[in-house]
């Protein structure tokens, strides 16, 4: 049994209630009893501590005891993380109604679940395991200096009031049998629970489930330093009061902070907890958040409202602290009062993709990018659907300089044989969460197929196309789609658009080398021909348009010379020395002249022949009746 000791200022808790350890055969909800203090029916009510790890505090567990006999004690809330092992160490709690039994009418006054603890504090010590749902406990600190230490709670003791369902590091949100806790103070900046500066492992486990927890500041401020797990969940932390949290098993959630009229207290981090401070809702104070040295922090979807006289505190911060703020209320510069520190602020984003039907797709690749090209999270892909979060920042405030619009931000969706999304969002634009994609009709070639295409050169860096083989506007529309998909290809925008057989580039320069071209092109670049290579088309760049026509002489004499210049030139531009009865020949003039001439046959002219569009002309050879053959 714990002991209860008193002073004029003091009610002093020590030791345990009971402590055993386990049996085997234990499960996560049902303890076997194996030596010890032996439970015992009225034992139900209580709360059950398992120390997983007797030297860290942050691996210990409470639940709350539904039933018990002389040989095991059930829990409820979930039930513990794992099933203890033989030799576990367990402790029951001393509750409450304990200390009325001890000072009933002399130091503790009680009516009902209320209790009143008359000019004093409480303190925790040796091991002691406090815990109560459903109570009101008012009490008062009694030092009279700053900086004191009150209602002491020393190392591996643990506080708990109300209850989580779910239990600890399990992001469990759901409070029950929440308690008030009254506390008054003498002196500025009193040192609640614990006066050390920094963590450790066996630092007292301070849990508040689903209390609220009021400081009337009549003599001064409170400031909580907790060195071990401290968990505040679903509360209302109401009053002149702030608090240092050195532990990494620390949680926040759920919880309101209001009514600090001092900026000489407010809330801060003393490490990274384990999930992020979430749902905190913080209003009527005159400092909400204080940067602390290097410690870092991530925020999500809390609310700061516009009562607050300022956001952060950063005078303390050092350059290498980093506070994330992702969904929640959108701060501008001037709601952190110095230049030190690192802030950013971020929106998450959370599709689900799916085909026009609604089905699920797998493998769809998401990214989002902010103004500067920099991708946001990484690059992200489905799963029947669901696409990991990706946080996108749209803050960023560094230390000793002033903060950087990221936004808005470029997201891009990819899935080949699908239709590429690729569009803006500003950070007061709403996420649409269901992102579905149309079939890409215009593509051909099975995903594989577009794969093994050779000859076609894609430079995203450069803006640059080569193509060496043979190709059309099909093949190499399909190829780009296939390009577009790969993961280091999510970069860059889908900047060329196909409309039927042309192809706008936008500004890449296009070199074909050595082949023939089907389809018409158009770049605010080049358009380079080397090697004899051809568009067959019309071809638009930095150099104008030209366009390739197919000019056809038909019912020509074998052997036949024709040539054809520029109109009105002297630049031959084709021809042959001796035809078939065909001649064909591609061009980009939009007018030629013809010569044709043959051995025995009148020797012909055509000028300025239309050439714009593609050209057959039947050529009738006239005997010239002055050739004699030798």
């Amino acid at each position: 049994m714990a002991t209860f000791t008193s002073t004029s200022t003091r009610i002093t808790i020590s030791g345990t209630y009971k402590a055993f350890t386990g049996d085997s055969g234990s499960t996560t909800t049902v303890v076997q009893y194996a030596s010890g203090d032996a439970p015992a029916t009225g034992d139900a009510g209580r709360f059950l501590l398992w120390k997983v790890d007797a030297s860290a505090t942050g691996t210990w567990q409470v639940r709350y005891i539904e039933s018990a006999t002389a040989t095991t004690v059930t829990v409820t809330d979930g039930g513990f993380g794992s099933a203890p092992p033989v030799g576990a160490a367990f402790v029951i709690s001393t509750n409450l109604d304990d200390i009325d039994a001890a000072y009933a009418d002399t130091i503790v006054r009680s009516q009902g679940r209320s209790f009143q603890i008359r000019d004093r504090d409480f303190e925790l010590s040796g091991g002691a395991f406090l815990a109560d749902v459903n109570a009101s406990i008012s009490s008062v600190g009694t030092s009279a200096s700053s900086f004191a230490g009150t209602y002491p709670i020393a190392n591996g003791c643990v506080l708990q009031l109300g209850r989580l369902i779910g239990g600890e590091a399990s992001d469990s949100t759901e409070t029950i049998g929440g308690c008030q806790l009254l506390m008054d103070v003498l002196s500025n900046n009193t040192l609640m629970f614990t006066t050390a500066a920094s963590a450790a492992a066996l630092g007292p486990v301070l849990n508040l489930y689903g209390c609220l927890v009021e400081s009337f500041g009549t003599g001064g401020l409170m400031f909580i330093r907790s060195p071990g797990p401290m968990r505040i969940i679903g509360c209302v932390m109401d009053g002149p009061m702030g608090g240092r949290l050195y532990s990494d098993a620390s949680e926040l959630v759920d919880t309101r902070f209001s009514g600090n009229g001092s900026g000489a207290v407010a809330w801060s981090l003393g490490a990274a907890f384990t999930r992020p401070i979430a749902n905190a809702f913080f209003f009527q104070n005159n400092t909400a958040i204080k940067a602390f040295q290097g410690f870092t922090g991530s925020f999500s979807d809390c609310t700061f409202s516009a009562t607050n006289t300022q956001i952060i505190d950063s005078s303390g911060a050092f350059s290498a602290l980093l506070f994330e703020f992702v969904d929640c209320t959108t701060f501008l510069d001037a709601a952190i009062s110095n230049n030190r520190g690192q802030f950013e602020q971020a929106k998450s984003i959370n599709y689900v993709v799916a085909d026009a039907s609604g089905t699920g797709l797998n493998n769809v690749k998401v990214a989002v990018y902010d103004t500067d090209g920099d991708i946001q999270g990484s690059l992200q892909t489905s799963l029947s659907g669901t696409v990991p979060a990706i946080n996108a920042r749209f803050f960023r405030k560094d230390h000793g300089a002033a903060a950087v619009d990221k936004s808005p931000f470029d997201i891009r969706i990819r899935k080949y044989g699908y239709t590429y999304l690729g569009f803006q969002s500003a950070v007061s634009e709403p996420i649409k969460q269901e992102i579905r994609l149309a079939d890409n009709l215009d593509i051909v070639l099975s995903r594989s197929d577009a794969t093994a295409l050779t000859g076609i050169s894609i430079d995203f860096a450069t803006n640059t196309l080569t193509i060496t083989e043979d190709h059309n506007t099909q093949n190499l529309y399909d190829y780009y789609q296939r390009q577009l998909e790969y993961d280091a290809k999510l970069a860059f925008p889908e900047s060329w658009v196909r409309a039927a057989d042309l192809f706008n580039m936008d500004d890449w320069d296009v070199i074909v080398d050595g082949c023939t071209y089907t389809g018409d092109m158009t770049t605010t670049g080049t358009i380079t021909l080397a090697n004899g290579a051809i568009v067959a088309g019309t071809r638009t760049d930095s150099g104008g348009t030209r366009t390739i026509t197919t000019l056809t002489l038909t019912g020509l004499q074998t052997n036949t010379e024709v040539r054809v210049y520029g109109a009105g030139t002297t630049t031959e531009l084709a021809g042959v020395e001796n035809s078939s009865t065909t001649f064909t020949t591609t061009l980009e003039a939009s007018s030629v002249d013809i010569v044709v001439h043959a051995l025995g046959y009148e020797y012909q002219k055509i000028a300025g022949a239309d050439t714009s569009a593609d050209l057959t002309l039947p050529i009738q050879q006239r005997f010239d009746r002055n050739y004699r053959n030798p």
